[in-house]
């Protein structure tokens, strides 16, 4: 007999399979962690340790004492000896088939729990998204659109669900069993019975699975880190209908009964529910009317922003038949009830808009070009997306006046608003981004050579014509990438509208500083992230030496409010030395942070399959897009995973869409945010790749070191940099014999290295 303490594991998931253990005092949580919602089973005397894994090679299941408890042990390395083991053990078979099958009835009592919870909670949160929408129609105030709200579906089962007559069968043998039927006293029917149990018993959980997947993604909707979310979308009306003296009784209602789902729902995180609850109520103690000065001069913002699409048509000097075409459906937008309106009616207004306002942006763009001091509602526009006040809300076009005149990005350090980027274009500064088939202006030239289109001196004469550069910029990348950052996929209209703002604009502008914090953030972890990798040759030295080169990207700030970013391309044009182009919205509603993560992972992808070129996928010629494309298409096969493991990745390629660099910037998010502090989201096997080609800088290794999960990967990592390290200061050491000055290439290839 074995005893445990409270806390204590008695078996961790993953280990091989080689016991089970039947529990004679005390209690065990049998935890199943297959997501970020793990389930929790209690485990009592007289009930099975290992129950839920026979036949598996390993344990799926972390067993955990919840207060002093004594087993006894039984060794099974492998299923096929259960029978002879019952034969020498005749009081075990009691104690398995009953333990199974109360287990397969908590399992099951599980899933209908978790399914009757999605049930509900799309019910509701279908509910109070109209009932939001209602509101604000009885308030008389705009209605704000729902990010992702196109991601409010029923459940749908992503495997085979559980037979309906599971329940009844596994119920009908209780009885039986309990009174010891001879029957089960034949280890040929048991063993046969734990067999069946235990297909039974993990069909119901990866169907659990799905369903706490689909929990966790849909409970996002109404609450998340973001806050775009419904939850935000009802307290902001609140607050504007108590600035607008409005009757707000039944809203208020409908808040605190949104609070008791927040707080009272296993799937959405209690800390987040928490500080946002205490956050709405620290905004109700406030006072919301707004100061003196900015009243007084609201009115003076107003006055001058009252003609603004008037204003930029008479700066674009559009054609009559534009500019008619323009205000008409601008005046059409204007009276949507929902601007955000998946009807044929909304469709056709929005798409006509964007077609219209492109043309605008571009004819606006060129007179701006060359003009020193563009009119502040011009720069709105221009920066932002602003069209008209009415459709922007008087409180953000009065924000948007006050910045206009002084937002900037930081070219000298690469981060540009789509203003300057145009501008650098158009000074020769930067060459134009590719378009959407992945064509540079310098092939697009030459394409139309090819088709007989021009000639060799008109080949030339593109070539160095930055107008004609500026316009395929504003033509072929500026409409796809806008479209893109903003999000909004299925309504998506260039022009700003209040609706689309989720937060307050000062909040989430997107300024140099807020962007490079960011960025740092990141490379405090990844610090290799944009290394490239060069040949350098000295004849003189007699040296031939592949180094590397820390190439950051352009940032370039589009004039939407958006909750995406972008890795448009991870070079200029061929060259592998020139930094590549991301883009993010200028007013950015999402976690800046998580989405420069998500762009970077994006651009590792592509450098690498880049540099790889035709054999990025080739296992047999290493690299960080080989590997990980072998491991996501052949996880099935491969043996250092375990089942358990196998059912995540093929969930994850699930929500990845079947895109394995959608699943690699997801799994490369968990090891920039997680792993690195030593919290497991990861396999295995991608832990090793990752720790192969993207490395922790050193301080974090050595805090992983004391983990057991990361140290064998971090050991690999430190060789090889051992390795690489000892030949650089090698070569230094003979250049100093030699009395040779030590080429700074080779220093800064060391001090990169030694991060």
């Amino acid at each position: 007999m074995i005893s445990y303490t409270k806390n204590q594991t008695i078996v961790q998931a993953g280990e091989p399979f080689v016991c089970f253990h039947i529990i004679t005092e005390g209690s065990v949580a049998a935890v199943f962690d297959s997501t970020e919602i793990p389930k929790s089973f209690t485990l009592k005397k007289g009930d099975v340790i290992g129950i839920f894994d026979f036949g598996f090679k390993e344990y799926s299941f972390t067993y955990k004492a919840l207060e002093s408890t004594s087993v006894i042990t039984y060794s099974l390395t492998d299923f096929s000896q259960m029978e002879k083991l019952l034969e020498e053990n005749k009081e075990l078979s009691h104690f398995l088939i009953l333990s199974m099958v109360f287990s397969v009835s908590k399992v099951m009592n599980h899933y209908h729990s978790l399914y009757s919870q999605q049930e509900k909670i799309y019910q509701y949160l279908v509910t109070a998204a109209s009932n939001y929408q209602k509101l604000c129609t009885m308030l008389n105030l705009p209605v704000k659109s729902l990010a992702n709200k196109e991601q409010l579906l029923p459940f749908t089962p992503g495997r085979e669900e559980p037979d309906f007559w599971l329940e009844t069968f596994y119920q009908s043998l209780k009885t039986p069993i309990m009174e010891k039927n001879p029957i089960f006293s034949n280890p040929a029917l048991i063993v046969g019975l734990l067999a069946r149990s235990v297909d039974d018993m993990h069909k119901i959980l990866y169907c659990s699975e799905d369903i706490a997947v689909y929990l966790r993604d849909v409970s996002r909707l109404l609450i998340n880190e973001t806050s775009l979310d419904l939850f935000d979308l009802y307290t902001d009306l609140l607050f504007r209908a108590k600035t607008a003296k409005k009757e707000t009784s039944a809203l208020e209602e409908r808040i605190q009964k949104m609070i008791s789902i927040l707080t009272g729902q296993s799937f959405i995180d209690k800390n987040l529910a928490t500080n946002r609850i205490q956050e709405y109520e620290r905004e109700l103690k406030r006072d919301h009317s707004y100061d003196i000065a900015l009243e007084e001069s609201l009115p003076q913002v107003e006055q001058k922003l009252a003609h603004s699409v008037e204003t930029i048509l008479d700066y674009a000097d559009s054609m009559a038949v534009t500019r008619g075409e323009f205000l008409k459906y601008i005046d059409l937008y204007k009276k949507l009830p929902d601007k955000n309106s998946l009807d044929k009616t909304a469709d056709t207004i929005r798409r006509q808009l964007t077609r219209l306002f492109n043309l605008i942006y571009t004819e606006v763009f060129q007179i701006a070009l060359n003009d020193p001091t563009p009119p502040t509602i011009v720069k709105m526009f221009l920066h932002f997306g602003y069209v008209d006040l009415e459709l922007a809300g008087l409180n953000n076009a009065a924000y948007m006046y006050s910045i206009a005149k002084n937002y900037q990005g930081d070219p000298s350090n690469g981060i540009y608003t789509l203003y300057e980027w145009i501008t650098a274009i158009y000074q020769g500064k930067k060459q134009p981004s590719r378009n959407e088939l992945s064509q540079d202006y310098s092939s697009y030239v030459h394409t139309l050579r090819a088709q007989g289109k021009i000639d060799a001196k008109g080949v030339q004469k593109m070539l160095d014509d930055t107008t004609g550069k500026v316009m395929y910029e504003l033509e072929s990348m500026f409409p796809s990438v806008n479209k893109v950052t903003q999000g909004h996929f299925t309504t998506f209209c260039p022009i700003f509208i209040q609706e689309n703002v989720v937060k307050d604009l000062s909040s989430i502008l997107v300024t140099p500083y807020k962007l490079r914090e960011s960025l740092n953030k990141l490379l405090e972890v990844d610090f290799s992230a944009f290394y490239r990798s060069y040949l350098y040759a000295d004849d003189k030295l007699g040296l031939r030496e592949n180094v590397m080169l820390n190439i950051y990207p352009d940032f370039i700030l589009m004039p939407n409010v958006g909750s995406n970013g972008i890795c448009w391309q991870e070079i200029e044009g061929m060259q592998r030395s020139t930094p590549g182009r991301m883009m993010v919205s200028a007013f950015h509603a999402e976690n800046l942070d998580r989405t420069v993560i998500n762009m970077v992972g994006d651009f590792r992808w592509e450098m690498c399959r880049r540099i790889q070129g035709m054999r990025w996928n080739d296992i047999t010629e290493r690299s960080l897009t080989s590997e990980y494309y072998d491991y996501a298409l052949f996880y099935n096969k491969n043996r250092e995973l375990s089942q358990d493991a196998k059912e995540k990745i093929k969930l994850a390629l699930g929500r990845a869409k079947n895109n394995y660099k959608n699943l690699f910037v997801i799994d490369y998010a968990n090891w920039i945010l997680f792993e690195s502090r030593g919290s497991v989201k990861l396999n295995k096997v991608v832990r090793k790749i990752f720790s192969a080609y993207i490395p922790f800088r050193a301080e974090i290794c050595n805090n992983l070191m004391t983990n057991n999960t990361f140290t064998e990967c971090i050991q690999l990592y430190d060789l090889k940099k051992k390795q690489q390290l000892h030949r650089l200061r090698k070569l230094v050491q003979k250049f100093l014999a030699q009395g040779k000055s030590v080429p700074d290439v080779i220093e800064n290839q060391i001090h990169l290295i030694d991060k």
